[in-house]
């Protein structure tokens, strides 16, 4: 595993959360069209939130895996 740098590690944590609450979405998705159909706005919504969790996440697991390059301003001594 390549070393990341801690902002990295933050998204890739934030990544992951997302990616598990569309899961939790998606079973309160189901859960609703079982009990209530799919005529409801709150299923609509429920199907809203899985796919701006899942877009989400896979941003935030790009920027994760990003190879970034150091941009710190090397001093140059004498």
């Amino acid at each position: 595993m390549k070393n990341r740098k801690i902002g990295q590690k933050i998204s890739f944590f934030f990544a992951v959360f997302c990616y598990l609450m569309a899961l939790g979405t998606v079973i309160f998705g189901v859960y609703w069209w079982n009990n209530y159909g799919s005529d409801s706005p709150i299923f609509a919504s429920a199907i809203a939130s899985v796919i701006f969790f899942i877009s989400c996440g896979v941003v935030l697991h790009f920027v994760a895996n990003a190879n970034l390059m150091d941009l710190k301003i090397k001093s140059a001594e004498k």
